[in-house]
């Protein structure tokens, strides 16, 4: 880890009992694959980046989650194709209000351990691209409870029908890479000559998501540009299909900030006041710096920014490993002065038990 900060140390623990099945396919442990985390009230919102599920827990007394509850989101969403996962890596929360974000990324295939040279040359040839991870959406959580609860019901005690969610992308009509097919920066990224790069070739992929009223904020991972990651900021309506309103220059519909992240790509983000909390980490598959950014005044802003210097602050750093431990996701607890951090592909000291997995809180500034 030489030339990288130190990783602080954390200020306590919350250990996350996830006990419930899920929409996990096989014999995969649900607290491997977490990829993003909101806090609303009590309760803990998490997805797992290979289901097509939600996950809520209860924050207790005693530095613990439990009460786990899985909500299938094809009682609500309907999804294109004949299967896959949702690949969501961003959830925030307002009020009763729920948005969560897919990854909007391309994907080529993992070579398999024993593959031979010619199977692993087609494999690394092979990208796929899936109208599903193209997703940003907005629920009610009382229509996402009362259709999970409808579902165990006898059809004959069934009062009404859930909530419609708001829903922009999932293959219906223009998504959030259509309006940035032809950007100066990102266009390329998304209409290379032979399709979309991947995200883990430092392509487009979206991972974080802040909401403050019609303001939508998600982060990239990728692209990095030249060492700068980017914020898109998007102005919602309000009608079912959330179609992005005017924003940018020119009417463009939506808007660009570049932050000075030193290399790294945005792997999650957080509302706290005015301020943006941006954690950090690295845009493709390596192990490296893990960082929580603070974007001071991100959501007084009313243009495109580039920001740095003293509007850019590092909070803290984050613990990694090899292979293992990599920050995915950040929510700030209801005290307003420490914060949570999620771990996709956990260390084995961070699991517990047959369900139970640790993740880190750590004081913020202010």
């Amino acid at each position: 880890m030489n030339g990288w900060p130190r990783p602080d140390e954390p200020s306590g623990h919350i250990t996350l009992v996830l006990d419930q099945r899920s929409t996990l396919g096989g014999k995969a442990d649900l607290r491997d694959g977490l990829s993003a985390i909101a806090r609303q009230g009590s309760h803990l919102w998490l997805a797992n980046d290979e289901t097509t599920s939600l996950e809520r827990l209860t924050l207790e007394t005693g530095g613990q989650a439990r009460a786990h509850r899985s909500f299938d989101l094809t009682d609500l969403l309907e999804l294109p194709g004949d299967g896959g996962e949702l690949d969501i890596e961003g959830l925030a929360v307002e009020d009763d209000t729920l948005w969560l974000l897919g990854s909007h990324s391309a994907a080529r295939k993992q070579v398999k351990g024993n593959s031979t040279p010619a199977e692993a040359q087609r494999t690394l040839a092979t990208v796929e691209v899936s109208q599903r991870r193209r997703v940003l959406a907005r629920l009610s959580t009382k229509a996402l409870v009362g259709a999970a609860k409808s579902r165990r019901e006898p059809a004959g005690s069934r009062t009404g029908q859930p909530q419609t969610p708001a829903v922009f992308g999932l293959g219906r009509g223009k998504d959030l890479l259509d309006l940035l097919a032809e950007d100066p920066h990102l266009g390329g990224f998304v209409q290379a000559p032979n399709g979309p790069i991947p995200g883990k070739d430092n392509g487009i992929d979206c991972e974080g998501l802040a909401v403050a009223g019609d303001r939508v904020f998600i982060g990239m991972r990728g692209p990095v540009l030249r060492g700068w990651a980017m914020i898109v900021e998007l102005r919602v309506g309000g009608g079912p299909g959330i179609e992005p309103q005017p924003i940018g220059p020119g009417n463009r519909p939506y808007r660009k900030h570049f932050l000075r992240l030193h290399g790294l790509g945005v792997r999650d983000l957080c509302r706290h006041g005015d301020d943006l909390l941006v954690l950090a980490g690295p845009t493709m598959e390596l192990d490296g710096r893990s960082a929580v950014f603070r974007w001071r005044n991100a959501l007084t802003s009313q243009a495109e920014s580039v920001v740095q210097n003293e509007d850019l602050t590092c909070e803290f750093d984050a613990p990694f490993g090899r292979g293992e431990d990599h920050a995915e996701g950040i929510a700030v607890l209801d005290d307003g002065r420490s914060a949570l951090v999620l771990y996709g592909t956990p260390a084995g000291e961070r699991k517990s038990g047959r369900h139970e997995i640790t993740a880190d809180v750590f004081r913020l500034s202010k």
